[in-house]
Formats: C-alpha cells, structure tokens, sequence
C-alpha cells in the first residue's frame, strides 16, 4: 500500500476539505470568465488570484475575522476598483470579498460532519434566513407572474441576478459576522476601521483631497451616521479613553456634524440618522443631559426657524421632494396586482419602463421597495427582522449596562445606529441598495450597517454567557 493511500486514509476529512476548497475557487474563476467571455476583462484575472490567495489565507490561518475586516477596509478604500460583470453595472471589491466569506461559510455548514461548523442559536436566525427564502422565491415568482406586456431590456436579467445577490448577501452578511465574531477584541477593530474611514472621509472632504477617490461610494448613505454614532458612544460609555482619544472623537464628531448638517443641509439622509443616533445615545446615557440636548435644539430651532424653513423644507420641495408621494402612489398600485412576493429583484423598474416611461424613477424608500420586490411576505419578514435587531440590541445594552467599558458603549452604538437605519430607509436605500438607484456598488455603504447589525448579535452572545465560557472563547477554525 502507498504512503498516499496510507494519509489518505488516516486524513480522509482533511483532503476532502482541501480538494473541495480547490474545486470551488476554481470553478468560481472558470465561471466569471465564461460569464464574460466576449468582454473579457484582466481584471477578473486578477480577481480570481486574489480568491485562491485570500481563501488560502483564511483556510490556513484558521480566523474568519481577518476576512470580515477585509470587508470594511475593502467597502471603504477600494472603491475606485470594481470587477466588470459584462454589463453597465459593476462588483465592488467588499461584494466580492462577502460572497468568498459566504461560500466557503456555506461550505462548513453543508459538511458539518467535517468541519464541525454549526449555526449559533440567536433570535435572528429564523427571521433573517426567512427573508433571504422569501427574496428566492420571489425571484422565481416574478418570472412566472409578471405581466405579459412588460418590456425587458437584454441587460435586465442580469441585473436582477446582481440585485437578488445583493439583497440576501446583505443580511448573510450580518449573521456571518454573529456567527463568526466570538471575542471582542474583532469588535474593537470593526470600531477602529469605522472610525478611521470616517476620518479619512471628512477630512477628504472638507480639504477636497485626491484621497476622497479611495471612500466616496463607501461614505455614502448613513456611513457618517454609524461614524458619529460609534464615536459618540465611546464618548459617553467608555471614560477610561486617554484625553487625547477623547479629544480627537469629539473633533471627528464637530467635524461630521459641520459636514453634513452645515455645508450639506439639503440632504436630509446625511444628518437626521445621525442626530437620532445622538439623541437616542444621549438619552440612554443621562435623562438630564438629554432634556439639555432636546431644549438645545429648540432653541436653535427657533432661533433660525427662518433659516431651517427655506434651506431645508423649501429647498427640498423645489428639488422635487413632494414627488416621492406620487412615487409611492405608484409604487403602491403595482403591488396591488402582485401583493403576495411582490415583483422580484429590480422587478419594479420595468413595471416602471413599461407603464410610466416618461417618468420611471425609484421610491427613494427601503420600506416602499422591499414591498415591491419581495411583496407583502417580504416586508412583513424584513420588518419583523429589524425588529429582532432592536430588541436584541436593548437586551445586550441591559445586560452590560453601567460597566462603562468599550462593551457597553458599542451595545448603545449598535441600538442607536440600527434606530437610525430605520429612520434613514424612508429617506432612501441606503440599507438595501436598489439596483437602478445606488445600483449594486451601494453594498459599500450598506455593509457597515449590516456588519454593525450582526457584530451586535455577537455582543450578545458574548455578554449573555456564563462567565466562565465568555472569557475563554475560542477561535472557530476550519480544520
């Protein structure tokens, strides 16, 4: 007998994770280039390299953590390199990156007898993977039910592939990170990559630096709310920070709240979540400090009623914002006609094209277009999730409430930054991007708040386990 055949035999389980793992990322490479075989493109060349070496990597040294953090450094400062997908839309790097993480996750949970990779209990499990079912199968839905009269344009099946792929990587996203984050230390990281980003982005662009060209679709939507809101936070929660830590979050905070509110004041996504953010953390910190901020902003209110009446309410209604009614009006009637899983993925653009082509603009809403895509079951799915994320959220904040740690403070974080996404969602998709609005490169802004979600389910774990358990976690491994 062989010495092959004797360590196959005694690592039977290890070569079959190595020859699957190989087989995988191969077939991946294989794929995108069939894919794009007549607009061939080096960089999926390039692409399909750094797979096989990132995949490697994480395979060898045995942390999904690195991968995860890979996600925001790549969501933030790779934004000026996308993949070609053969079509006008592009894959960003941080897209690219989660659905690596999520295959080769997807991988471990098949082959559990092998891996020993099991999913985490956790009250968002059965909503979460109910709204990534009910997106499926409102794809396949809306190929047999949509209108026999609609016109589809040669690149619209594509981009509702990339539109469905988006909307269930997003959430996936956020359970990965809870299942996958199980000591705090990644937590502090995620913090310090978010906070670092948001400097770099303010900076940038109160000095219109060249640099601005590596963060401006990741630091779009409620970025400079979650960078505010975790800089806050650790304000507030965390007294032990050195003085000049201190002083320089409450610069960064200053800095934001003149970049978005003084010099942007028309864009009301830029700064309401972020003031939700401030009011619900201040709030939770001190009743008192919050009835000063509240007065506080009374006063000024009534101080510049004038002022706020025409640079933001005036401003916006000659911009067109009383549209948005008519918008959803139609939005609405739509999903009469297809109210149970909406029209899939995209669906509603070519509803749009067809019937109102002189105007076939989005719903500038989440809520409005998850209803339309995924119907009445999506929404009702997609609502109950947020939900679960805020209660969750509250819990974890009880359950560390006065250790005046980093663990509190990112708990406050997390229940403020996820209060402020679902105020930001009637304002635009800026939690679930709309292929024909953001388009599919929006997933750089919105994974911050997913991975945010999920690191907050984490916390939860973490903080709701007996003593003994939560001080001596392990790291989960692939081998």
């Amino acid at each position: 007998m062989s010495q092959f055949t004797l360590d196959w035999g005694h690592n039977r389980g290890r070569w079959l994770r190595y020859i699957a793992f190989v087989i995988v990322l191969g077939l991946s490479v294989v794929c995108a280039y069939l894919v794009v075989k007549n607009r061939f493109d080096p960089a999926f060349l390039l692409a399909g390299l750094a797979a096989i070496a990132a995949g490697g990597l994480i395979y060898r040294l045995g942390r999904f953590e690195y991968g995860l953090l890979a996600v925001l450094l790549a969501a933030g400062l790779i934004n000026f390199f996308t993949l070609p997908t053969g079509r006008d839309s592009r894959v960003v790097i941080s897209l690219a990156i989660s659905l690596l993480l999520l295959a080769i996750w997807g991988y471990q949970l098949v082959f559990t007898n092998i891996t020993h990779e099991r999913l985490r209990p956790s009250p968002i499990n059965k909503p979460l993977l109910a709204f990534v079912a009910a997106n499926v199968i409102a794809y396949v839905w809306s190929q047999f039910m949509r209108d026999p009269i609609l016109y589809i344009w040669p690149s619209f099946p594509v981009v509702q592939i990339a539109a469905l792929i988006v909307m269930i990587a997003l959430p996936l996203m956020a359970l990965l990170v809870a299942n996958k984050v199980k000591e705090v230390k990644w937590l502090k990281w995620m913090t310090a990559i978010i906070i670092s980003l948001g400097a770099l982005n303010i900076v940038s662009q109160l000095f219109n630096l060249p640099t601005i060209v590596l963060i401006r679709n990741g630091s779009r939507g409620i970025f400079g709310s979650w960078v505010v809101i975790v800089a806050y936070a650790l304000v507030l929660f965390q007294p032990d920070m050195k003085r000049w830590q201190r002083a320089a979050l409450l610069v960064l905070i200053a800095a934001s709240i003149y970049f978005y509110f003084f010099r942007n004041r028309l864009w009301i996504s830029g700064w309401l979540p972020m003031f939700v953010g401030i009011g619900v953390l201040t709030f939770f910190r001190s009743r008192r400090l919050f009835v000063v901020f509240c007065v506080g902003l009374l006063v000024i209110a009534f101080d510049r009623l004038d002022d706020l009446y025409k640079t933001i309410i005036l401003a916006n209604v000659d911009e067109g914002g009383l549209e948005r009614l008519e918008l959803w009006e139609r939005n609405i009637r739509h999903v009469l006609n297809h109210p149970i899983f909406g029209m899939g993925p995209a669906g509603y653009a070519i509803y749009n094209m067809t019937y109102h082509p002189e105007d076939a603009r989005a719903t500038h809403n989440n809520y409005f277009d998850v209803l339309a895509q995924s119907g009445v079951i999506g929404l009702v799915l997609f609502v109950t999730l947020l939900g679960v994320f805020v209660r969750i959220s509250r819990q974890t904040q009880h359950l560390l409430h006065g250790r005046r740690n980093f663990e509190e403070a990112f708990a406050n974080a997390v229940l403020a930054g996820c209060l402020s996404a679902i105020v930001a969602m009637m304002l635009g998709d800026w939690v679930l991007p709309f292929a024909y609005n953001q388009t599919i490169s929006g997933f750089d802004n919105a994974i911050f708040t997913w991975m945010m979600l999920g690191g907050g389910v984490a916390l939860y774990h973490l903080a709701s386990a007996p003593r003994s358990d939560s001080t001596k976690v392990l790291p989960v491994r692939l081998d």
